[in-house]
């Protein structure tokens, strides 16, 4: 049976969301395991169960497709690092500064779009209803950060409803998708891309999809600045005394958030490899960030000799063919990784994982991974944890493994990291949008460093 093309959605979910089945009227017709992307949900013994409810993030594609309601999507505990947002993806505490993509924590590239085209769709008629802007019509009505596929996709929005806006890039147009792997499949269904209508995209390649982004880029002439960094989102000039006087009358909060947003932002960047910052104006921001910049790191100091050889992403699996590869992790990321680097001739790979078992990720990654492993194509090694690296004589890396079993250290040429990523929420209080729920201790997700290095071309 064909997997149906999941429908694009606008909101992450604020809560745990998992599915409930009520086994009396399920029909085990398997409409709710072929709408998740995530292997989630299993038939068995006739009827739909949860199989891995640790992969859900309650995108409800499945409760959409369960033809009599038997599938039911249930709340549990809030996420607390989700940015706190309105209805069309507004800041709560920052009025006029929306969000967009990866950054909401609403996984799929489909998503992302969506949310990038519906996003300034709101911006613009706040627009009109505020009427003309002020600063002697210096202020773009909008600035753009990120030109990911929320950014692109609110980029082409924008252009069609006539705004003035700029897109800011820290890297280069659509650097997550040029960080996938090579030949990676994205996904197989329709693209509805603002402007240029609907793009057809089964089975696509990482680098068919680069390809048909970025001439619509320059079809479009998007006014897209690279290797420009954001530093900071500040209120307007006159941001502080609007404020304060809207602030006297806290009843009407309305009010005050129209004032607050009225005073426009500031943004200021700065180029990539260093130079003199910039300041943009504009009435209205949308950050369309996305997570890869910012990927979970190792727990402990690495030299400055080891640090060159620890990656963060695998773009080309070639650049490492013949090398000894310990990759850390064991989700979507680092299986596919595992498995390219597993198909280059003299590769020798190695994957750890500190859990007992396959935890998420999808099937077929799964199903493969172990088939490499039985023929000793790569080597699995769970309730296992890298614990220190250092540099030996000759070029190599020198890992210390920990398990059950005790100590032991394990020579490589290179170690792939591939543990997640997290919301880059440095930036994200820096503009002033806090979490649904503030964490408990002190330990927050912008305690991390900012840039990664890329991993050597052949």
């Amino acid at each position: 049976m064909d997997r149906a093309a999941p429908e694009a959605m606008l909101r992450p979910a604020a809560r745990v969301r998992l599915p409930r089945i009520d086994t009396t009227t399920c029909l085990g017709c398997y409409a709710c395991v072929d709408a998740c992307p995530y292997d989630v949900l299993a038939v068995e013994r006739y009827v739909a169960v949860v199989a891995r409810p640790e992969a859900c993030c309650g995108l409800t594609l499945c409760e959409q497709r369960c033809p009599n309601g038997s599938l039911t999507i249930e709340d549990g505990a809030p996420i607390a690092d989700r940015p706190r947002l309105d209805d069309d993806l507004g800041s709560l505490d920052v009025p006029g500064l929306y969000l967009a993509g990866d950054v909401t924590g609403l996984p799929l590239i489909k998503n992302a779009i969506h949310q990038g085209a519906h996003a300034v769709t709101r911006i613009a008629e706040d627009l009109r209803r505020a009427g003309p802007g002020g600063a002697g019509g210096q202020a773009l009505d909008l600035i753009i950060v990120g030109a990911g596929p929320a950014g692109i996709s609110a980029a082409l929005r924008a252009r069609e409803l006539g705004l003035s806006f700029e897109v800011i890039e820290q890297g280069s147009v659509a650097q997550s998708i040029q960080s996938f792997p090579r030949g990676k499949l994205v996904f197989d269904q329709p693209l509805d891309l603002p402007v240029t209508g609907k793009l057809w995209l089964k089975e696509s390649t990482k680098e068919e999809l680069l390809s048909h982004w970025l001439r619509i880029v320059r079809k479009e002439r998007l006014p897209i600045v690279q290797d420009t960094r954001m530093v900071s989102v500040e209120r307007g000039a006159h941001a502080g005394a609007r404020s304060t006087d809207a602030g006297k009358r806290s009843s009407d909060a309305g009010a005050r958030a129209e004032r607050q947003a009225e005073a426009g932002f500031v943004v200021v960047t700065e180029p990539r490899e260093g130079g003199p910052r910039a300041e943009r104006r504009a009435r209205r921001v949308l950050l369309a960030l996305g997570q890869r910049g910012s990927p979970r790191r190792l727990p402990f100091e690495l030299s400055a000799e080891v640090e060159g050889r620890v990656y963060y992403h695998l773009a080309d699996a070639r650049s490492l063919a013949g090398s000894r590869v310990l990759i850390v992790g064991l989700g979507d990321v680092a299986m596919e990784g595992a498995i390219a680097l597993a198909r280059q001739p003299g590769t020798e790979v190695t994957v750890v994982y500190r859990g007992s078992g396959f935890r998420r990720g999808k099937t077929r990654n799964i199903e493969e991974l172990r088939r490499l492993a039985a023929a000793s194509r790569l080597s699995l090694q769970l309730e296992t944890d890298l614990t220190a690296l250092a540099a030996v004589p000759g070029g190599a890396l020198a890992a210390t493994l920990s398990s059950p079993a005790g100590t032991r250290a394990h020579p490589c040429d290179a170690v792939l990291v591939l543990i997640g990523s997290i919301l880059p929420w440095s930036a994200l209080r820096a503009a002033g949008v806090r979490p649904i729920a503030e964490p408990s201790d002190r330990s927050r997700p912008d305690d991390v460093q900012e840039t990664t290095p890329a991993v050597p071309t052949p």
